[in-house]
């Protein structure tokens, strides 16, 4: 038995987490976000075995340290009504570690790969809670998997998981996104130390986009957002006043070195010319507005 499924990655422009229940279903992050067309796809592979085992690959190479997608699985081993042996095939076409939402759309990929090819009794918002409470559990993401579930330009309005949270997206069109990766943070060092740093800032800055619903008010936010957490390197910084000088807005992806920004399709290649003087990953992306889902 075989099964695929696709979840695009998440960029957070600013964000809170008003944490205040011990369930995972109930918490989450409040903020906003969109959706790229690059993410992260899970193929699941089943045979039937004497004993319960599984193996995890991410772009074809085996992988133990990977927290989020053992959780996943060890929540659908209490389903299976059979012994089997588990290929799970990560394939990311994000770089990982870069705030682009790798763990929660490995996540969310992977529980929806593995209701399908079980055939578990699990709805398709069921088997994206799953992911939400590895995601959460293991501080890879509070409300990734929410904001990848639904796709789009988003705003998250109520904290939880799919089903649970309330997201409302912002139509956009003929906007590409433009990424520099140029290091990885640890989400879970972020999430575990220093939380404190974003409580009570981005709140008020939902509020004022739920009205505006302005692209343009979102990215003045978002850089606003990561310099009142002083969160950037001075490589960071240097890159963006270029782009500022150059017209540009832009700001860095929550939670890693990486300079998001949103732009016209027809000023791509005046972008990818001014600024090729980087040694960063350049990432040409579009909105994906269509979220996970099974292949």
């Amino acid at each position: 038995m075989q099964a695929e499924a696709f979840s695009p990655g998440h960029i957070t422009g600013f964000a809170q987490f008003p944490i205040t229940q011990k369930d995972p279903l109930l918490n989450g992050s409040l903020g906003a976000g969109f959706c790229i067309n690059k993410g992260v796809k899970t193929t699941v592979n089943i045979e039937n075995s004497n004993k319960n085992n599984y193996s995890i690959l991410i772009n074809g190479k085996i992988v133990n340290d990977v927290e989020v997608s053992r959780y996943v699985v060890n929540e659908y081993i209490p389903l299976m009504n059979k012994k089997y042996k588990i290929t799970i095939e990560h394939q990311s076409g994000i770089p990982i570690g870069y705030g682009l939402g790798s763990s929660g759309a490995a996540a969310l990929s992977l529980s929806l790969a593995l209701n399908e090819a079980l055939g578990t009794p699990l709805s398709h918002v069921e088997a994206a809670q799953i992911a939400h409470k590895a995601d959460f559990t293991c501080k890879c993401g509070l409300g990734t998997v929410l904001a990848e579930f639904h796709g789009g330009f988003e705003m998250r309005l109520a904290v939880g998981a799919p089903g649970i949270g309330m997201v409302e997206k912002i139509q956009l069109s003929n906007r590409k996104v433009i990424l520099f990766c140029i290091a990885p943070v640890s989400t879970k060092d972020f999430l575990t130390n220093k939380i404190q740093l974003i409580n009570g800032i981005g709140g008020a800055m939902l509020t004022k986009l739920s009205k505006t619903r302005s692209i343009d008010d979102f990215m003045h936010m978002s850089l606003q957002f990561a310099r009142s957490i002083d969160f950037m390197s001075n490589k960071c910084r240097n890159l963006i006043e270029d782009f500022l000088a150059n017209g540009y807005m832009c700001s860095t992806a929550m939670f890693g070195e990486t300079i998001f920004s949103i732009i016209k399709n027809n000023d791509v290649k005046d972008v990818q010319k001014i600024f090729g003087k980087y040694d960063s990953n350049m990432l040409v992306c579009d909105i994906d507005n269509d979220g996970a889902s099974v292949c």
